[in-house]
């Protein structure tokens, strides 16, 4: 057992900090939560006191200052995530921000050469590949049942699932994107996680606003502040899709909705020389395969290893132990699926495929 303890500050007191990292930092023995940092004081002030945590604040300049913490997460618009990092960064202090780490390559580059520059860890919170389903296809993987891994899909698709008109996730000024820097960078970590991060090389994606822009398409995440006469600010996208290759021959196929005529889809597909799966959000992975000479299909089992978010704070947590079997995200990866991300986004500007090297 470690014999460190870790006082975590979070800037941010939105739902992911109530249902996400409160109750899983509480599980963690050797973490507690010392300040809660948002800039509404009502929401801060009731958030903390319904968990018992003794420091509010609405300055994190002010709370870094005074609480020194040890681990920081960032749980705010995406527009600021760069800007608080690098201050909790400066203050000596671990980083965990939410996803997207940046809003470009660059950004994210420069914030993980100042982590690295201070001995410092900077992850993100890219949790689904703790899911069981992908910790149990990833064992496959790591077994070599699929060989030669050399294309994958990968969806989420919402058939109403836009969080929240009027919030600062339909607002490009704060987010810098919609479906795709919300739930497309969980699809996108998924797939590059099982295809073991290979090197991208080119990508070209489209981007569509079809539903929040008329209203349409609300969904039960995250909350609904227009009212009824004010006029819906929507300028993001509620749809993209992607087609990624990577310097090892391989591709990817990418596709995120927020909002679409179609269900509801979760899933990443795999597609080696020797085998193929579905791994799907609801405990499912099915593994395809020919065995003498027959083309079967195998229901994986898929061992419990408790929620995502708990595995994921966790391990971040075991990581400054310095346990060596802790995973996390690691700098590269972070790095990775921002640039993949800024590609698409460029492409679906632009019309033209985009060489992941530009952005560098």
């Amino acid at each position: 057992m470690s014999t460190n303890n870790y006082r975590v500050a979070i800037i941010g007191a939105g739902s992911i900090v109530r249902d996400g990292h409160i109750p899983n930092f509480e599980s963690i023995p050797n973490a507690r939560i010392e300040a809660l940092c948002d800039v509404n004081f009502a929401r801060v002030q009731a958030l903390a006191e319904a968990n018992g945590i003794p420091h509010i604040f609405t300055d994190y300049a002010e709370m870094l200052h005074e609480i020194k913490p040890d681990i920081t997460v960032v749980a705010v618009p995406n527009i600021f995530h760069k800007p608080m990092t690098i201050a909790a960064l400066e203050a000596g202090s671990h980083v965990l921000c939410e996803k997207p780490l940046a809003l470009s390559a660059a950004d994210a580059q420069e914030m993980l050469d100042l982590a690295a520059s201070k001995d410092l860890t900077l992850s993100v919170g890219t949790h689904f590949r703790w899911s069981n389903p992908v910790q149990a296809a990833k064992a496959h993987v790591d077994a070599g049942f699929f060989g030669e891994i050399y294309a994958a899909r990968t969806v989420w698709h919402r058939r109403s699932g836009i969080p929240g008109f009027g919030s600062w996730f339909t607002n490009n000024d704060f987010s810098g994107g919609g479906s795709l820097l919300d739930i497309g960078i969980h699809a996108l970590d998924r797939a590059l996680y099982l295809m073991g991060f290979p090197k991208p090389v080119t990508v070209s994606g489209a981007s569509f606003t079809k539903f929040g822009n008329r209203g349409m398409g609300l969904g039960g995440w995250g909350s609904d502040i227009s009212n009824a006469d004010s006029e819906v600010r929507f300028d993001v996208d509620d749809l993209s899709w992607a087609f990624v290759r990577f310097e090892n021959g391989s591709v990817l196929q990418f596709q995120v909705a927020w909002a679409a005529h179609f269900p509801d889809q979760f899933f990443t597909e795999i597609y080696g020389t020797e085998g193929g799966a579905f791994v799907g959000s609801q405990e499912k992975v099915e593994l395809y395969k020919e065995m003498n000479g027959r083309q079967v299909t195998i229901n994986s089992p898929i061992p419990s290893r408790g929620n995502s978010y708990r595995s994921a704070l966790s391990n971040f947590v075991r990581h400054l132990d310095g346990d060596a079997t802790a995973e996390i995200i690691r700098p590269a990866q972070s790095l990775t699926s921002v640039r993949i991300i800024e590609g698409i986004q460029r492409s679906a500007q632009s019309g033209e495929e985009v060489k992941i090297e530009a952005l560098s």
